[in-house]
């Protein structure tokens, strides 16, 4: 472990030692257990079976990164247009009660529907939601063609992980993906598309998922630190 990853809240930029870790335990499980001719237990788990033996843990975990940070895009620009389109509706809706319930005569309630058109539309401006969420869309276009790019390789060299590796990086030097928790329930998510274990899966408690898209409440646990036996 180097120094920064010793400082309080470091978070390497590098796919996580423990699913490396575990991902080469179930490469050598797949390996003794599957036929010479039979991919399906490979493919099942996300394995390469193209790619040689001493590529396929890192060329996995580095794809197994790059669609986490892909879900985790996709689910910022699906948050920020449901914000905006939420302002709008308070903008549009609270505007028209607010002109009637004057002309009707109900001061007390107009100044309510004015507050909330009011709120709704410095919200709207300071935090710019459209262009937040077409940036995010960005961003997921950009990992999603990374991840692309990656499916269609065959053969796969050493050469091409260092590159996409280093593709992946400098993407991430654009994102802002600091919210924890929800890089922590997009990781579960693609765990569980690719028939990972549960070992391999972080837990999530009710209230993370609920302010996942605003901040990370703790407890934030690692992942386990003993390799996980693949098919328990």
């Amino acid at each position: 472990m180097s120094m920064h990853e010793q400082l309080p809240g470091f978070r390497s930029v590098s796919p996580g030692p423990e699913l490396a870790v575990a991902v080469e335990r179930v490469t050598a499980n797949v390996g003794k257990a599957a036929e010479p001719n039979d991919n399906a237990a490979a493919e099942r788990l996300g394995l390469r079976a193209e790619a040689p033996d001493e590529l396929a843990a890192p060329l996995t975990s580095l794809d197994f990164s790059v669609h986490v940070s892909a879900r985790y895009h996709a689910r910022r620009r699906a948050w920020y247009d449901r914000l905006h389109r939420a302002m709008m509706l308070v903008i549009a809706t609270g505007a028209s009660a607010g002109v009637a319930a004057i002309f009707g005569g109900l001061l007390l309630e107009a100044e309510y529907l004015a507050g909330a058109v009011a709120f709704a539309g410095v919200l709207e401006l300071a935090y710019s939601l459209p262009e937040r969420a077409r940036l995010e869309d960005a961003l997921y276009r950009r990992f999603n063609a990374l991840a692309a790019e990656i499916a269609a390789a065959s053969p796969v060299s050493a050469a091409q992980v260092c590159r996409w590796e280093a593709q992946r990086l400098l993407i991430r030097s654009d994102a802002d993906d600091r919210l924890e928790a929800l890089r922590r329930i997009c990781h579960n998510l693609e765990a569980e598309a690719r028939g990972y274990p549960a070992e391999a899966r972080y837990p999530i408690w009710p209230w993370q998922r609920l302010t996942a898209q605003l901040l990370s409440l703790p407890p934030l646990r690692p992942l386990p630190a003993v390799p996980y036996e693949a098919g328990k």
